[in-house]
């Protein structure tokens, strides 16, 4: 399990500072784009992006807590980001947007809610290139053991990135064994050292 620190969280006005701190010890830079409806907050637009492309070599992966992600998806994906993610509550059509963002050059990711079962998911599970389990609701509040649950549903082939609310006690859960990726973000930025809690964060998820 790997370090994706999630850019929300850390202080706008020091977005450039606080990236250089975490980029050594950051498999990726996790973005949400939340439109204030399917998620109560706004996220970061296209320009952002479109910059953390271009001017940092650690890989981009976008999350999409919007209401109508078809038409969010594949113009993310164009901006040359490692992997974009939308909810599968949020669309009818899954299959097709997946497809759509694999067309435009990135990982397409199904994301699910912390109180969706993977059953949910089962269908079309093979057609994504991972699963983005929510466990924390979107836009932010408290931290839901009972979405951890479902990881030992999920086949052992498929990727798997949890992202919500998550602390140094839960980073150490026999749960996240399988995980590839760890969605982190008050824990570390609001921290002193920036940096320093990077690197301690790293650590722990190496074992």
């Amino acid at each position: 399990m790997k370090l994706s620190p999630s850019l929300y969280a850390a202080d706008p006005f020091r977005l450039h500072e606080a990236i250089a701190a975490v980029a050594p010890y950051s498999a990726s830079f996790h973005v949400d784009i939340m439109d204030g409806r399917f998620a109560p907050a706004f996220g970061f637009g296209e320009s952002v992006v479109r910059r953390l492309v271009k001017e940092y070599p650690v890989p981009i992966d976008v999350h999409l807590m919007v209401e109508h992600p078809k038409a969010w998806a594949r113009r993310f994906a164009e901006l040359g980001v490692r992997s974009v993610a939308f909810h599968l509550e949020a669309t009818c059509e899954p299959e097709a947007l997946l497809d759509a963002v694999r067309a435009a050059g990135a990982r397409a990711y199904l994301a699910l809610l912390p109180d969706s079962p993977i059953e949910k998911a089962e269908a079309i599970m093979t057609s994504a290139d991972g699963l983005l389990l929510l466990t924390a609701p979107p836009g932010g509040g408290a931290f839901s053991s009972d979405a951890l649950a479902r990881l030992h549903k999920v086949p052992a082939t498929t990727r798997v990135i949890v992202d919500g609310n998550l602390q140094a006690e839960q980073l150490i859960s026999p749960a996240l064994s399988r995980v590839e990726l760890a969605v982190v973000g008050k824990t570390l930025f609001e921290s002193s050292n920036i940096a320093q809690r990077a690197q301690e964060l790293s650590e722990i998820l190496k074992y």
